[in-house]
Formats: structure tokens, C-alpha cells, sequence
């Protein structure tokens, strides 16, 4: 698959930058990418034979994306509103492009690691530039393709083939505006921000990103009245700056035959636009692309900003006060520390700060009330059992992202400590991550409730607190076993996080829908409060007391 997809996206480019690129560098350092992200280099100081291949992440990840598909191309029956339904699918789309590169891409469009070896060579900036553009199409278009498969055949079987010929071309248009808009919006950050900040805006920025497109995907359906859709079709005029509006009005156009003056501009804006993009990129971004990301690999890992003192010792006395052992206390401190320090942890990392925002909207304004109405009633609900849930997503992507650092041949130094339950450490960076990014989120959303709801979901929050440990203590001993900072960073590893986050929300949903069942009945949450606070304590016994066997080297 992945060979097919880079032909098919060389094809283009070598007609789009014919002048611009060259062509045989651009597909040497493609395929080497490529090439590389299915190997996985092991650094172990014994030869340990693996029985079997780890799965195949990126098959899991097209499947699930598969899934959503078929799930939201059911739209396209329901309705023989070609407006309304396209509108949902494209917007749906760019959604889900865009959310894919912030959570999985990020490190891979921010990559400097091969401009050291690349850049001295006779390649130019442009080459090297597109060589990131293409190696992210090549898993994108996988992604869209499992993810467009069903509304596309839906579309065939509800509009014709015209029309479904035509979706194919626009939600193509769609994933190519949501790559380059975002790649576009980064070098302008690189281009014209400090070298000694770059990366702690990128951070900030993907979280507006995150909020964005999230948030933005949730508003869309709103700016159309639904009622009157079916008669007169009106759109708010903002409505007419949103892409699947274009792409949606492109394509009713063309079922009706209807070229009026609004819709012969929306269907300007769907061809043209991402075009334009591209060449904005191309013209003034990329010459300078590749020399701001090498300014910014000097800075990459080790802050140079002094640490208060006060701060050191009081991690100190923490990482004293909750390890049982020397280990454990070290696994504690080197977290603290790397993702204090590693930029890289940063910008994968921070994203997910705003899925909290995200989902509390999604999950106060799912009825479509008016704000004022939910506020005075909202501490009449029962919503604070997701203020008390949702801070699991400060953490849930940490434990993956801290397996990964491109230092990862220091790895022997594991090996060669006398280390004999390595399990120690991975559970001393488990802590060190509940303590500085669960915790103070987790104290944030429990004094907006208590100002909401009062005294009486202390108890709620207690029971929480400690199910919400044993969450993500579970999510990681379900996973891969890996030592903090000790992996190769790659596509294949890295792949499918924003499919996880959305799993861990039905997981979330799940377990609010059984602490909800609890409320029903007198004192068991408080009888359930030990017995939680119990198993987390055996949980942490369990990670720690892992051996060398069950850790992936």
C-alpha cells in the first residue's frame, strides 16, 4: 500500500513542481522514509529473538477508521439532501485530516533529525520540504481512503455516479487543504518566531489547533438552520468561509446543474484555494523551512531556562515520598525532568490538554440549549461525573509518548544498571506524570464543580480520583511495555493516536454511565472509595514488580 500511495502522490508532483523540485532526490529520500519507518532499530546488549512480528498498528488504525466511516457515510442514505449531507461528510473529513496530523504527524512535519545529513548534501531546501509534504501523504491518503471508502459508495448508490465521481475529487481537495493549511500555518510560525521558541509556540499553537478544528467541527452543523434547509437552503454568510461548504455547494452544483454566481465561487474556492496554498508554501515558506527547523535542532532537547531550587527540591522530596524503592524514585525524577526538557514530548504531548476542553463543550452543549439555560441548570445534572473523568486524557497519551525519544540508543544504559525488576521504573514514571499533569488538572475541574454543585460530590470526586489511577494504570499494562524514553520514534509506532483518544472516550462514557448507576444508591460510592483506592495500590505492586521479560527492547 504504501508504494502504491507514493506513486500515485509522485505522479502529481512531479507535474505540479516539475521546475521547482528535484524529482529523483525528492523520491530517493521519500522511499528511504518510507523504507525506514518499517524497521525498527533494536539496541539491546543481548540478542533476543522475537517470536512474532508486534501487530500492525497502522491496519488497526485504517480499520477503526474504516468503522467511523461507515458510521457517519450512513448520513448520505438517511438524506437526499445533497447540501446537508456533504456539508456533514467533508467537514467530518478535514476534522479528522486535520486532528490526525496534531496528535500523530506533529513530530514527523518538525523532524530535524535528517537535516543534518540531508541539508549538507546537494539538496535543496524545496526538495527536503516536500519530501516531509509527500512521506505524510503517503500514510494520510491510507488513513482518508479507509476513512471515505463508505460515504463514497454511499454517494454512488444515493446521487449517481456523477456525483460520486466528483466527491472522490473534492474530498481529495479536502485532505490536501487540511495537510497544507496546517504545514502552512507552521512555517509561518518558523519563518518569522524567535529559534529559541519555536517550539514552545508550536505547542501553544497546536493546542489553538486542536480546539479549533474540534470545536469548529461541532459549531459547523450549527451555522445552518436545519429547518428551513429543506426549502429555501439559506447559509450564514460565515458559513460560506467553512471548506465543506465549498466542497458541499461544488457538488450540488454539479447533481443540479446549477451554476449560479454563489455557486460558481464556491466552486473556485474548492479547486483553488488548496492549489494556492500549495504554491504560497512552496514560493516563500519552503527556502527557509529546512533552515529554521536546523536552528531549532540545536534547541531541541535540553532547556536552557535556570530551575527554580525551590521547585528541584520540592520534586525531590515527592519522588521520595511516593517511591517505594531507589528505582522507582529514578524513574520519577527522569520523567520529571525529560518532559520538563524534551521540546519533542511537548508538542505531541500538550495537544491533549485541549481534548478536555473539546469534549467538555461537545458534552455540555450535546442538546443544542441555549447556553444561559444549561448554565442555571446545570447544577440540577449530573455532569459534574465528567469533570471527574475527563482529566484521564491529561495522561493517557503521556504514557504512550514517553516510551519514544530520539535518543533512544541510550538505552544500554538501562542495561547495563543492576536493574532487576525494570517494572520499577516504568512505574515511577507513571507517578511522576500523575503528579505533574494529572493532578493540578484534576484539583482544577474539582473546585469548578464544588463552586457548581457544592459539597455534596466530594465523596464523587474521591471515588473518581482513584478510578481514574486505575484507568490509566490499565490502559498502560494492556499496552506495549516499554521503558521511558527508550524507543525509536516512527509512523508505524506512533500511529493512531487520535483513534486511541476517541476509544478512551467510549471507555470515559462507559464508566460515567456506571458511577452514574452508583448515585442511585445510598453510601456505595463511599463503600466503593476503599476498595478503588485498594486496587490502585496492587496495580502500581503489578506494574512494578515487572521483569525483563515483559519489557519490548
Amino acid at each position: 500500500m504504501d508504494k502504491l500511495m507514493l506513486r500515485l502522490v509522485l505522479f502529481f508532483v512531479k507535474r505540479l513542481l516539475r521546475k521547482n523540485v528535484n524529482f529523483e532526490h525528492l523520491k530517493i529520500i521519500t522511499e528511504t522514509k518510507l523504507l525506514t519507518d518499517r524497521r525498527r532499530v533494536r539496541v539491546s546488549m543481548k540478542a533476543k529473538k522475537e517470536n512474532a512480528e508486534p501487530r500492525n498498528q497502522m491496519l488497526i488504525t485504517q480499520l477503526v477508521y474504516a468503522g467511523f466511516g461507515l458510521l457517519v457515510g450512513t448520513l448520505v442514505l438517511a438524506t437526499d439532501d445533497i447540501l446537508l449531507s456533504m456539508v456533514m461528510i467533508h467537514g467530518y473529513v478535514l476534522f479528522m485530516m486535520a486532528m490526525t496530523l496534531i496528535t500523530d504527524f506533529s513530530s514527523v512535519m518538525l523532524d530535524t533529525a535528517d537535516n543534518l545529513v540531508i541539508l549538507p548534501r546537494p539538496v535543496t531546501g524545496k526538495t527536503l520540504f516536500v519530501s516531509r509534504l509527500v512521506h505524510i501523504l503517503v500514510y494520510l491518503l491510507q488513513f482518508s481512503l479507509a476513512l471515505t471508502f463508505f460515504p463514497i459508495i454511499f454517494a454512488f448508490i444515493q446521487f449517481g455516479p456523477v456525483v460520486g465521481l466528483c466527491m472522490i475529487l473534492t474530498l481529495g481537495l479536502t485532505v490536501v487543504f487540511a495537510v497544507f493549511l496546517t504545514y502552512l500555518l507552521y512555517g509561518i510560525i518558523l519563518r518569522f518566531a524567535n529559534e529559541e521558541k519555536i517550539k514552545d509556540i508550536i505547542s501553544w499553537f497546536q493546542i489553538f489547533m486542536t480546539v479549533f478544528f474540534a470545536v469548529g467541527y461541532q459549531v459547523i452543523p450549527r451555522l445552518i438552520n436545519l429547518e428551513d434547509l429543506k426549502i429555501t437552503l439559506p447559509l450564514h454568510w460565515y458559513a460560506y468561509l467553512a471548506p465543506p461548504v465549498w466542497m458541499a455547494m461544488t457538488l450540488q452544483a454539479i447533481r443540479e446543474m446549477h451554476f449560479d454566481a454563489i455557486h460558481l465561487l464556491m466552486l473556485i474556492c474548492a479547486v483553488l484555494i488548496p492549489a494556492f496554498t500549495f504554491w504560497v508554501m512552496i514560493k516563500f515558506l519552503a527556502p527557509s523551512f529546512s533552515k529554521k527547523l536546523g536552528a531549532m535542532g540545536n534547541d531541541t532537547r535540553i532547556s536552557k531556562r535556570p530551575k527554580s531550587t525551590e521547585k528541584i527540591l520540592l520534586s525531590q522530596k515527592l519522588s521520595q515520598l511516593l517511591s517505594t524503592n531507589k528505582t522507582e524514585q529514578a524513574g520519577f525524577e527522569l520523567t520529571r525532568i525529560m518532559t520538563s526538557r524534551d521540546k519533542n514530548f511537548k508538542v505531541q504531548f500538550y495537544p491533549s490538554f485541549a481534548y478536555i476542553l473539546v469534549f467538555a463543550f461537545i458534552t455540555v452543549f450535546k442538546s443544542g440549549k441555549d447556553f444561559a439555560v444549561l448554565w442555571a441548570s446545570l447544577g440540577s445534572t449530573k455532569m459534574f461525573l465528567w469533570f471527574i473523568y475527563l482529566p484521564i486524557f491529561t495522561i493517557a497519551s503521556a504514557g504512550t509518548i514517553i516510551a519514544f525519544n530520539e535518543n533512544f540508543t541510550a538505552l544500554w544504559i538501562y542495561l547495563a544498571a543492576p536493574i532487576r525488576r525494570p517494572g520499577s521504573l516504568i512505574s515511577g514514571a507513571l507517578k511522576s506524570l500523575l503528579v505533574k499533569f494529572f493532578l493540578p488538572v484534576f484539583i482544577i475541574l474539582f473546585s469548578f464543580s464544588l463552586y457548581i454543585w457544592g459539597c455534596a460530590i466530594i465523596d464523587d470526586f474521591i471515588f473518581g480520583f482513584f478510578n481514574n489511577i486505575c484507568i490509566f494504570i490499565l490502559l498502560i499494562h494492556f499496552g506495549n511495555h516499554h521503558l521511558p524514553f527508550s524507543m525509536q520514534p516512527g509512523i508505524n509506532q506512533q500511529s493512531g493516536k487520535l483513534v486511541k483518544m476517541i476509544l478512551q472516550l467510549l471507555l470515559i462514557g462507559a464508566i460515567v454511565f456506571l458511577h452514574y448507576l452508583a448515585l442511585k444508591l445510598s453510601f456505595i460510592v463511599i463503600l466503593l472509595i476503599p476498595v478503588s483506592a485498594t486496587g490502585c495500590y496492587f496495580l502500581f505492586q503489578m506494574i512494578s514488580s515487572y521483569r525483563w521479560s515483559k519489557i519490548k527492547l
